[in-house]
């Protein structure tokens, strides 16, 4: 009996790995898989799931033919053709895979109507990005987490936009994505990369909230190339300054905190920061 069961695994094996091209396995007829990346296997897609993918479809010369997109469908009650239900079953959150296979054994041609992806007996490679796995438990707590994201990107595009307004930032003063303005110029040098400034500045939130201000202490010391001493845009700013000098600058979230804001919470997500700063003494 083990001898016959060692037969028919040693044939399914053989059979399993018979595929036309490199590094795919057969799963019947013209159908061929390929896992190229793992995910997240503590996010497994199971029949309750929510999951959202990306399928890129290819003719067998790799001619982009179509893209679909499937958004947070429930992955049990969908409907999908048999053999991507099934890779797609036994996969993770972040995993991508490859498939190959004509339009009949695959199933699909319904799927991409009403785009014609050939005769039945076409072939096509279709690249499968599982983009996100939700389990239905938490899908709430998702969405409410994304409609706060939402209003606070909302929020800081408009606090931006009055804060260009009030302070009469045009395109004149855009340079290297931040709005600066010169103050006072200055009549020292410049910071060099590896050297130190001592810098007074306040901050404010694109509202006009004050959140820092160095004036009530000692000067910044900043270090030139330091990592994570001061916001990207802050450095931009410093380095188009002389020692002496004085300037105001606004600088754009993504040049900031980003879309995550700060770690204490003072800076919201999204969040501009507008800058007025003097550079007091350089030392090179």
């Amino acid at each position: 009996m083990r001898i016959t069961i060692s037969i028919l695994l040693t044939f399914f094996l053989l059979g399993c790995n018979s595929s036309d091209y490199e590094g795919y396995k057969r799963i019947h007829d013209s159908v061929h898989f390929q896992r190229i990346t793992l995910g997240d296997d503590t996010r497994k897609v199971d029949e309750d799931s929510f999951v959202s993918l990306t399928i890129a479809v290819s003719s067998i010369d790799d001619s982009l033919m179509l893209e679909k997109r499937v958004k947070r469908v429930q992955f049990g009650s969908a409907e999908w053709p048999k053999d991507i239900k099934s890779i797609i079953a036994s996969s993770n959150e972040g995993e991508e895979l490859k498939i190959i296979g004509s339009v009949k054994d695959l199933q699909v041609k319904d799927w991409f109507s009403p785009v014609d992806v050939g005769m039945d007996n076409s072939l096509l490679k279709l690249n499968l990005f599982i983009n996100e796995v939700v389990e239905a438990s938490v899908l709430l707590q998702v969405r409410a987490e994304e409609r706060l994201r939402s209003d606070f990107e909302m929020q800081g595009q408009l606090s931006f936009q009055n804060a260009l307004d009030s302070l009469r930032f045009d395109e004149s003063n855009l340079h290297e994505g931040i709005y600066f303005r010169s103050q006072s110029d200055g009549e020292g040098s410049s910071i060099k990369s590896g050297g130190t400034a001592l810098i007074h500045y306040r901050t404010y939130l694109a509202n006009g909230l004050l959140i820092d201000d160095t004036y009530k202490d000692e000067p910044f010391e900043y270090h030139v190339g330091k990592p994570d001493q001061v916001l990207k845009g802050f450095a931009q700013a410093i380095a188009m300054m002389k020692e002496g000098g004085k300037a105001q600058f606004l600088i754009p979230y993504k040049l900031a905190y980003g879309d995550k804001g700060s770690s204490s919470g003072i800076v919201p997500p999204f969040s501009a920061i507008i800058y007025e700063a003097e550079l007091m003494k350089v030392l090179n």
